[in-house]
């Protein structure tokens, strides 16, 4: 089992120790570095830290670091960071400009543990894009609003009763949990069918899942 080295910049000590300690209780992810600042992370990837080999989760707003700023430059030196923006602006232009400027996920701090951990995992195991559930609705709300225009370049794919219904359940914003207990089967067997559904669709996040559910009249 590869373990995913993570990098947790925070100024807020009590967040960040909550944060780390969720982390560190799984067997797949270790906190190699903390940093408070814009400064103490620029310290660690000049001094001890290799940033090709880790995951860094950054808020946007810090003393001297604006997390999106800064990541064109962090991918142009250190071209296999993969950087995560954990915060709790939830504005479409902050999440835009920060896919735009090479971000891997964009999450809400509010989110369940859970999937913040899906979504780490899915960024680092499967080289993907990922969008927190309660985002994904919000932009694809905007979108429709804006009179969404459908397109036809969608796959055409057969989904099993099952995978029907979970797809259900993850376009109204439940949680991998929160499936799990309705449909009565573990959080990991919903993650897999997230994940298979995901690529059975060609979707990059489950934001263009959503979208594809919605295009394709599987959900309203």
């Amino acid at each position: 089992m590869s373990i995913i080295k993570i990098v947790l910049t925070e100024d807020h000590k009590i967040l960040r120790s909550g944060i780390k300690s969720l982390l560190e209780n799984e067997d797949d992810m270790e906190i190699v570095a903390e940093a408070s600042n814009g400064a103490e992370l620029m310290e660690l990837f000049n001094g001890p830290v290799n940033a090709n080999e880790v995951l860094l989760i950054t808020d946007v707003m810090m003393p001297g670091l604006n997390g999106i700023d800064m990541i064109p430059a962090l991918r142009k030196s250190y071209p296999n960071l993969k950087t995560v923006i954990l915060s709790m602006l939830s504005n479409e232009k902050y999440v835009l400009k920060a896919f735009k400027s090479g971000a891997d996920g964009y999450m809400l701090k509010n989110i369940g543990s859970e999937e913040l951990l899906f979504g780490i995992r899915h960024i680092v195991n499967h080289g993907a894009r990922y969008i927190c559930s309660e985002l994904s609705m919000e932009l694809l709300d905007r979108q429709m609003s804006r009179s969404y225009v459908l397109t036809d370049d969608l796959p055409e794919v057969e989904l099993s009763r099952r995978e029907m219904e979970i797809l259900s359940l993850i376009a109204e914003g439940f949680t991998n949990q929160e499936i799990a207990d309705r449909i009565f089967t573990s959080k990991r067997t919903v993650e897999g069918h997230r994940q298979n559904l995901i690529d059975k669709t060609q979707s990059r996040n489950s934001a263009a899942l959503i979208r594809y559910a919605v295009l394709r009249g599987i959900v309203n």
